[in-house]
């Protein structure tokens, strides 16, 4: 069984996740931070592409820290409602030379497997225009460019936004740029509007709401665990 578990930066995804590997030895796959998870077969090029962002383990049931199919589907809209029109000009270039040079290798073959192409600037203009396709449509699309498929069950760690700013500025390396009150607000209403789409329009789609507000990391991971085995069962 293949379960995403989503939510809004700071509801403490990985951390749960990393929990419920180290103490249930669940299968968990990260879709965004790959490298955290060594088993992790795309663990080298996941640590590319974080350096380039910042300039599977066994059993039944895997987990998955966020999701391809699903988390697109809350974040491209917002983005692509961000985007600027200008041009990227040398702002690529200048990204390319940030990177460490492995790394930015690493990231140039896997663009051109993707696109074809190495033209970054390129690929994410497209991606960005992937954000403006009706729900159906972006996740054909997605699917397509990326050879995955929907989930067996999506879990939403649901939490206030002001607690979840609380929890990422505590952060060692402190929050991120697009951590925001009103970024944060609006990616928690996206995930009601994707989640309650999948629903009505995925019925073989198990989809549950964890609310974690207050509860420790290891009464998180137990909820996660009862309804992933109820799921199961």
């Amino acid at each position: 069984m293949r379960v995403a578990l989503v939510g809004i930066d700071g509801t403490g995804k990985t951390t749960v996740l990393r929990r419920l590997r180290e103490r249930d030895g669940v299968g968990v796959v990260h879709a965004v931070r790959g490298y955290e998870n060594p088993d992790n077969p795309g663990a080298g090029l996941s640590a590319a592409l974080s350096g380039a962002s910042l300039a599977a383990a066994g059993g039944r049931t895997v987990l998955a820290d966020r999701h391809p199919l699903v988390d697109p589907l809350v974040y491209l809209p917002l983005f692509a409602r961000a985007r600027q029109e200008d041009a990227p000009g040398t702002d690529v270039d200048a990204w390319w030379r940030k990177q460490d040079p492995s790394a930015a290798r690493a990231v140039r073959c896997w663009l051109r497997t993707r696109t074809g192409d190495t033209d970054a600037g390129a690929a994410g203009t497209e991606v960005l225009h992937w954000g403006t396709l009706p729900p159906d449509a972006l996740s054909e699309t997605l699917a397509r460019h990326f050879g995955v498929s929907l989930p067996d069950g999506v879990l939403l760690l649901d939490l206030p936004v002001s607690e979840a700013l609380r929890r990422t500025g505590e952060r060692p390396r402190g929050g991120e740029l697009h951590e925001t009150e009103a970024f944060l607000a609006a990616t928690r209403e996206r995930y009601d509007t994707v989640l309650e789409h999948l629903s009505r329009t995925r019925p073989h789609l198990t989809v549950r709401r964890l609310p974690c507000s207050g509860l420790s990391v290891d009464e998180v991971a137990a909820e996660v665990r009862d309804a992933v085995a109820a799921w199961s069962a």
